[in-house]
């Protein structure tokens, strides 16, 4: 049934991308999501393990090979294909684990080190691979996100120390945010349908190509994640080298 609602918020969004207005609102309701996941998630140094730094080698590598490949075919593509594969966890990503019963830890902190290395290095490869000069920084990556899922962390932690009775019954209340991101679904994908609407559609084949690509990429990252995590944090991996933030004027997920 969830998977379901899912499908219909992107048909609708593409189809009825009245939402585009309120895309602003994503940030916010992805902090509400992320509030109700670290309502019970436990920070300990036994979260961080060798395939959190397997996937951000994997997140780097598939990113240089995938622009090689597709560089003989298409300048443009191997381009876009290089920045959907080098794209950090998104901030989605433990909000999905959440959802899912996983370990949000586990996701959480590899969030945290691909924001932080992909944010210090893509300033040095981004020129070589585009050609230009890059004004990529600090707050364009990471302090975006940092804010982000902080804010919501720090705000569970405290409700816990604060009211033990208040914490449960938020917590019984967890599967119910599902919803929210049901909405934030819908607003994400209006906001792209309205773009390629309005600013795309003298290329659309283009627009089809790019699709394809950025597909292919992100299922092949997914499915390599699921490997990587192996059977305990097989769908945790998976979010977090396949889950990307893209960031537009929209906001970012």
């Amino acid at each position: 049934m969830k998977n379901l609602l899912l499908l219909v918020s992107i048909t609708v969004g593409i189809f009825f991308p009245y939402g585009h207005k309120f895309t602003f609102l994503i940030r916010y309701f992805l902090m509400a999501l992320l509030f109700f996941s670290f309502l019970d998630i436990k920070i300990d140094k036994n979260i961080v393990g060798i395939k959190h730094f397997i996937i951000l080698v994997s997140l780097i590598a598939a990113s240089f090979i995938s622009y090689f490949v597709i560089y003989s075919f298409d300048k443009l593509l191997a381009q876009t294909a290089f920045i959907t594969a080098i794209a950090p966890t998104a901030i989605a990503a433990p909000v999905i684990i959440s959802l899912k019963k996983g370990k949000v830890e586990f996701t959480l902190f590899s969030l945290v080190l691909t924001n932080i290395v992909v944010t210090v290095i893509l300033p040095f490869i981004l020129p070589l691979i585009i050609n230009s000069g890059s004004d990529i920084t600090f707050n364009d990556i990471l302090l975006p996100v940092l804010i982000t899922f902080t804010m919501p962390l720090i705000l569970a932690r405290l409700v816990k120390a604060a009211s033990v009775s208040l914490w449960k019954k938020l917590i019984d209340l967890k599967d119910g945010s599902f919803y929210i991101l049901v909405v934030n679904v819908y607003l994400a994908t209006s906001g792209a349908s309205y773009y390629i609407r309005n600013n795309l559609t003298s290329d659309l084949s283009l627009v089809y190509h790019i699709g394809f690509v950025t597909a292919l990429i992100c299922v092949f990252l997914f499915t390599l994640g699921w490997f990587i995590g192996g059977k305990e944090y097989a769908s945790e991996a998976s979010q977090a080298l396949g889950q990307k933030i893209i960031r537009t004027q929209y906001g970012s997920q």
